[in-house]
């Protein structure tokens, strides 16, 4: 018996092996398709109707924020700007939402137009209810960590050639 236990530990050892490195695969795959871990910050104490707005990251990595033209309009082309110093992530989008009611969903992706600089295009909704605050949540993605700062802003209802405001 002793003689058949000798002969079976070379392959069990093979077999232990082999079922570690598929565990160690199984690992690797499960870290590369798992979703990165989300860091909510809070909301920025600035107007983006007023200009720029600064914020530090826990990384310690500041944003510069930006939506033009000034006052933020409705249904016009609207360029969203983020330069970052500090490390530069990998991935920028914004994801624009009505504070209290949900609208269609715009995400723009913001593309590198230089080191640091981020920029993308989009334009907001009309809200048939008239003036509306919306939330440009900045997501900004380091690695498998990606922090998610939000921004709140006002907009006004489009007037047509006179002044009035549209019918509902």
């Amino acid at each position: 018996m002793t003689e058949s236990l000798r002969s079976l530990t070379p392959k069990l050892t093979a077999l232990a092996a082999v079922l570690a490195l598929l565990a160690l695969a199984l690992y690797g795959w499960h870290l590369w398709t798992a979703p990165p871990t989300e860091v909510l910050l809070p909301r920025a104490a600035c107007d983006l109707n007023a200009g720029a707005c600064t914020e530090a990251l826990p990384n310690g990595s500041t944003v510069r924020f930006a939506i033009g033209p000034h006052p933020i309009p409705v249904m016009e082309d609207l360029t969203l700007q983020a330069r970052f110093t500090g490390e530069t992530p990998d991935h920028v989008m914004v994801d624009l939402n009505g504070t209290t009611m949900k609208m269609a969903a715009n995400q723009p992706q913001l593309l590198p137009v230089g080191t640091g600089d981020f920029e993308g295009k989009t334009a907001l909704s009309v809200c048939i209810t008239g003036a509306m605050q919306w939330q440009a949540l900045l997501s900004v993605d380091y690695g498998r960590t990606r922090y998610l700062l939000p921004f709140v802003f006002d907009s006004a209802h489009p007037t047509d050639a006179d002044g009035a405001q549209p019918l509902e």
